[in-house]
Parts: C-alpha cells; sequence; structure tokens
C-alpha cells in the first residue's frame, strides 16, 4: 500500500487556512501477495507444494482433510529492500468437527543472504495443552482428537536467533493434518 501527502492551500473568509488531504493509494489488484513461506508434503511418492501468502484471510488448504506422516516449511520470496520486512506469525489449524484448532504457530522473520535479499527464516511454536491433576501439570497428547507434541525433523540448525533456513515436522502421536492457517 502507497500513502501520499497532498498539501493544499485554501482561502477562506479572507484568511488562509492549510488544509491536510490524505489520499491512500491501493496497489494494483493484479499484484499478488508476498510468498512467506511454502508447505510441502509427499503423496504417493511425489513432492506436493503449497504456497502461504502473506494475507490476513483465514485460507483453507487445497489439501485440507489429508493427513500426512511429515511436512516441510520451505521458504518463500526473497524480498529486496532496505528494511527487514516485519516479523509474521502463521498460524496453522486442523479441523475438527466444526471448529479450527491451533496446534502451532510457525513464527517468520527475515535475515539477509549473500545477495542483499531478505529471505524469510522460521521458528515453531507448539502450545501444548496441558491438565491439571491433584497439584500436578501434565501434557496431553491428544485433546478432542487432535494430536499435540510436534518432533522436528529436520537435520539443519538454527541461526543464533533459533530460526531456521527450512523445517521439517511431524507429530509423535500420529498422522499431521493441516487443513486452513492465518498469517497475522
Amino acid at each position: 500500500m502507497t500513502m501520499a501527502v497532498q498539501l493544499s492551500a485554501v482561502r477562506l473568509g479572507g484568511c488562509c487556512s492549510l488544509v491536510l488531504v490524505l489520499t491512500v493509494l491501493l496497489s494494483p489488484l493484479s499484484a499478488a501477495a508476498a510468498v512467506l513461506m511454502v508447505l510441502e508434503h509427499r503423496d504417493n511418492g511425489e513432492r506436493v507444494q503449497t504456497e502461504v501468502e502473506a494475507t490476513p484471510d483465514h485460507v483453507t488448504s487445497p489439501h485440507a482433510g489429508k493427513a500426512h506422516p511429515k511436512w516441510a516449511i520451505l521458504p518463500g520470496e526473497a524480498i529486496a529492500s532496505e528494511r527487514r520486512p516485519r516479523d509474521r506469525a502463521v498460524h496453522l489449524f486442523r479441523r475438527i468437527g466444526l471448529q479450527h484448532v491451533r496446534f502451532c504457530t510457525v513464527n517468520v522473520r527475515y535475515f539477509k543472504n549473500g545477495e542483499d535479499a531478505w529471505v524469510p527464516h522460521f521458528q515453531l511454536n507448539q502450545e501444548p495443552v496441558l491438565i491439571k491433576e491433584g497439584k500436578r501439570w501434565r501434557p496431553v497428547s491428544k485433546f478432542g482428537g487432535a494430536a499435540s507434541l510436534i518432533v522436528l525433523t529436520s537435520s539443519t540448525l538454527p541461526n543464533a536467533q533459533g530460526y531456521y533456513r527450512s523445517l521439517e515436522f511431524g507429530l509423535t502421536t500420529g498422522l499431521t493434518y493441516i487443513d486452513s492457517w492465518i498469517v497475522r
């Protein structure tokens, strides 16, 4: 989105007033949103990729309802800019009945690559479900049918801030569903 400010001098009742007119010019409709990350899974031995764009809508996955043992998160588009693009959070959901249950959040932060472009890196944050038994809290491996306890199976190491160039993950308790997501 581009914002332009226009100053206009207007003569009202013999005195000169300065009027500030704010004009918002939207990007052309044909311009696509930047791709933050690519979700990848294997289907019958074939690699299937789904782009996750930087739009704030609740997006239903084209692979909703299909479970896979592992998912990979790959970098989206590099951005050429003087300043670091703002951090994003992608909330991943599994649909259970009529509800969408968030099972993890992928934080996206941009880091410079060798070509002076900003490339997305990822950090996976699980919000484990806990229950209290007596005076102790214990993790629940399943909550309403939604498996928790995510395991990273990537062979890459994170950078000094804890972000990975790519991630591969699955659930310890079964297959993983990614039915929808929201980018914030």
